[in-house]
């Protein structure tokens, strides 16, 4: 029993020794065979990958992607992500595009060529945001990578301009000046109207290309709006003396001289121009708006300006802008049945601009025309619901009618539009006055003195408002003086003035400013009873009687004054 014992566990042992021995030549063989198997699968994604790569150099995208698909079967190489992503961004299918980039980049983290693509799919997807962290995340990988630098900068251009900045003078750091990176600089300090910089930066690219007209032109005009007026014009004649026939360069020197207020020097300039055979439409309505602007501020040029505004009349008789232009310089030589032809003609070709209507009703209302400025500036609600000026007008046509309550509700609506126009809320403030909704009167001239606390009319209608309910007479007083500080000869204010004094027994003194008032121009009944009134005060009953009797010609249903004409008295 125990030889036999033995014998078991020998044999045991052999087969226990024997197993191991097998198990570890079977694991040699498997790592063999799995080696041999991977080589297998490299080589043909390998062949795979050139396939594609072959197609792709031949634009057969399609058929480059369907190689690279069958590569990935036998390898997860990001370099095949990657080429898939750019064959789908060669067919315009962003999104797959996007998930094998992000793939190639998920299994290789640091490779920047990868990211670059990744970038440029976003942007070609319209996707900037994502874009730019593409590039952070390059520059963090590498901070100096120039083509990294120069693509986030033109992505933050509009939406953080001073971070693009810092970016391209980066750039401009490390490889030193060139054009294209200092015309982003030029354009970026322009819009931050940071003009030195801008200058600078348009010199250095004047340094890399003396030759350009356009680049000499932009220093130009920089160098006007920081009013280094020398050097504008030093760089201005320099051109013209090779390029005498460039009217735009003639058109900024000329605005170089008005900005000097050197009009014969910009005349010669404009007139010029205007000779120029190469004369264009948009060119010569910037001459007609020099000589408008300066008509402003001398009337003997009016007619001047006239001129050439026909003159643009008779090359463009379709454009609406010389209608508006010519109508409003004939308003200001009284030719107002000329400027009435002009401006309606601008209102029926551009209905949308507001300033034609503009112009067009204060020409009606100017002439006291006021039912007409009601049914012009009624038309033109239609075009522009929107634009406060119109409901500002149409109010202050209603008030001047004496139809309060249609005056209020125009003129509400220009404050809903414009909130802050204190010529709105002066005139809403007077409305609610003449309709006695008095708390409404004083909180809109409280608001419109928030605004502008020395605004004479507001101060002015504020004052005579209290004074007429005998209110505040201190107040009024002193908010009448400082409109009479403004415009002393206002035969408004110093009605104004003179009734608050007449409120405060002061008839002396009231009917110095009221007997002012009425000297000083066309008075309304208001004022003329009002003088009236202080004449009675101080017992010159014959005096009084006169001035009643006139008001009451032009206020036939006063009944007020009827009774005091034919008292004799208050």
């Amino acid at each position: 029993m125990k030889i036999g014992s033995i014998a078991i566990g020998a044999v045991c042992m052999l087969i226990i020794i024997g197993g191991c021995s097998s198990t570890k030549e079977t694991q040699k063989l498997t790592k063999n065979v799995v080696t041999e198997q991977k080589s297998k699968d490299r080589s043909a994604a390998m062949q795979l990958f050139i396939d594609g790569s072959l197609k792709e150099s031949k634009g057969q995208f399609a058929d480059a992607i369907l190689d690279y698909q069958e590569a990935l079967r036998y390898d997860k190489d990001p370099a095949i992500y990657f080429a898939l992503a750019k064959n789908y961004a060669a067919l315009k299918r962003n999104t797959s595009a996007i998930e094998n980039a992000q793939e190639a980049i998920q299994r290789d983290t640091t490779n920047i060529e990868y990211r670059e693509l990744l970038a440029q799919i976003f942007i070609q997807s319209g996707q900037f945001d994502q874009a730019a962290f593409q590039y952070y995340g390059i520059l963090k990988i590498d901070s100096l990578h120039t083509n990294s630098l120069f693509a986030l900068a033109q992505i933050l251009e509009h939406a953080r301009p001073l971070e693009s900045l810092q970016l391209f003078n980066r750039l401009l750091q490390r490889q030193g000046p060139t054009w294209d990176v200092l015309f982003h600089v030029a354009q970026l300090n322009t819009a931050l109207q940071r003009y030195d910089d801008a200058a600078n930066a348009f010199e250095q690219m004047a340094k890399i290309d003396p030759s350009s007209i356009a680049l000499k032109q932009n220093l130009a005009d920089i160098y006007l709006r920081t009013k280094k007026f020398d050097k504008a014009k030093e760089i201005i004649n320099d051109v013209l003396e090779k390029n005498p026939s460039n009217p735009v360069l003639r058109a900024t020197l000329a605005d170089v001289y008005l900005q000097q207020n050197d009009w014969p020097g910009a005349r010669k300039e404009l007139e010029t121009i205007l000779a120029s055979d190469s004369l264009d439409p948009d060119l010569h309505l910037r001459v007609g708006l020099a000589f408008f602007t300066q008509s402003l501020k001398d009337s003997s040029l009016t007619r001047d300006a006239i001129g050439v505004f026909k003159k643009y009349e008779d090359k463009y008789p379709t454009d609406w802008r010389e209608y508006l232009y010519l109508g409003v310089l004939h308003r200001a030589i009284k030719k107002d049945s000329i400027a009435e032809i002009y401006l309606n003609k601008a209102t029926q070709s551009a209905n949308w601009n507001g300033d034609a209507w503009w112009q067009l009703g204060w020409l009606y209302f100017d002439k006291q025309n006021f039912r007409e400025t009601v049914s012009i500036m009624t038309k033109a609600k239609q075009y522009l619901p929107d634009d406060y000026r119109i409901y500002m007008l149409l109010g202050i046509a209603y008030s001047r009618l004496q139809l309060n309550q249609d005056a209020q509700v125009a003129l509400e609506r220009a404050a809903e539009l414009n909130p802050n126009d204190v010529n709105v809320l002066s005139s809403l403030g007077l409305t609610y006055d003449a309709l006695k909704l008095h708390v409404a009167s004083d909180s809109t001239y409280e608001r419109a003195l928030k605004i502008d606390p020395a605004n004479p009319l507001v101060l002015n209608n504020y004052a005579y408002s209290l004074s007429e309910r005998n209110l505040q007479l201190d107040r009024a007083k002193k908010m009448s003086e400082e409109s009479l500080k403004k415009d002393s000869t206002n035969s408004s204010y110093l009605d104004t003035y003179g009734w608050i004094l007449y409120q405060l027994g002061r008839y002396d003194e009231a009917l110095l400013y009221i007997k002012k008032s009425v000297e000083s121009g066309d008075a309304s009944a208001v004022v003329l009873e009002h003088l009236g009134d202080v004449y009675a005060k101080l017992n010159r009953h014959d005096e009084a009687k006169k001035f009643w009797s006139k008001a009451l010609e032009k206020d036939q249903k006063n009944e007020t004054l009827r009774t005091k004409v034919e008292r004799g008295d208050l």
